[in-house]
């Protein structure tokens, strides 16, 4: 998953991935620790109740804004900036997991993934994201949901363990405590299970991009076919900067994978992508 070119919780795992990245791994399952053997990845790979969620708010009662407009060979999103004097500290955003089916005209595998992360836009060496993918097996073309998480240019890991199906409200938030330091927080709200990942070293981030994204995966060094997926809202979108005020999505730019996803700004807090 690449650019083209808190709750005190216990249980706690080290980690350390195939370079040199550094993690903790600890979690919650409708309110209760999850003992640490129970909380597993995998490397990612082809072939996720409380009143807390928000509500879609329905389209028609939505202002459409007229963004900037950009095309991508696998993003579409909005994608917000700031500057390094008044770096991200925070980013956060609520959505559903979408449906998703086959592509007509697109090879196997196909995916559809949306996540939301740091940097990877105008600082593309280093991008931490977090989200859930629907996956199209090659070979049964049987449909699967998973959460993953990653910190490129390292390996992106499937959090094998997190339950998942289509409508489950997820909620992302990633916290940095510095350029190669953060926390990640998945949780699906209506499941009541979380996954907390504390990365203690990292890549070098920018963090003056804000992004919002479902994306067209690569498999290897090859896109995936793209799955057409159910019209995804980022919710409660929002980055909290180290200076001052938070960065939302007004004025972000949106991207589009042309002929198979647009996605447009309803408010500052709240955009869509939706299939071709």
């Amino acid at each position: 998953m690449r650019w083209i070119q808190a709750l005190l919780l216990s249980s706690v795992l080290l980690l350390e991935s195939v370079t040199a990245l550094k993690y903790e791994v600890s979690g919650t399952r409708k309110g209760v620790p999850i003992p640490k053997e129970q909380i597993k990845f995998a490397p990612y790979q082809f072939g996720r109740s409380k009143n807390n969620s928000p509500g879609l708010v329905p389209p028609a009662t939505r202002k459409k804004r007229a963004n900037p407009i950009s095309s991508s060979a696998n993003w579409c999103g909005a994608v917000n900036h700031t500057p390094t004097t008044n770096k991200i500290k925070s980013i956060h955003s609520f959505w559903q997991v979408p449906g998703c089916t086959k592509r007509t005209g697109h090879t196997y595998p196909q995916a559809a993934a949306v996540w939301t992360g740091i940097d990877g836009n105008s600082w593309p060496s280093a991008l931490l994201q977090s989200g859930t993918v629907c996956k199209i097996d090659t070979a049964t073309s049987a449909t699967r949901h998973e959460a993953w998480w990653q910190w490129v240019p390292d390996t992106a890991f499937t959090i094998t363990t997190m339950p998942l199906a289509v409508g489950d409200w997820i909620e992302v938030t990633i916290n940095t405590t510095s350029d190669t330091a953060a926390t990640i927080k998945f949780d699906n709200v209506d499941q009541d299970e979380q996954v907390i990942i504390t990365v203690t070293s990292g890549p070098t981030l920018a963090r003056k991009d804000a992004d919002w994204v479902v994306e067209r995966p690569y498999y290897g060094s090859s896109l995936a076919g793209f799955a057409k997926f159910d019209t995804t809202w980022f919710e409660d979108a929002y980055a909290v900067r180290t200076t001052g005020a938070n960065l939302g999505i007004l004025g972000a730019t949106q991207y589009q994978i042309p002929s198979l996803c647009n996605s447009t700004e309803y408010d500052n807090l709240n955009a869509v992508s939706w299939s071709l």
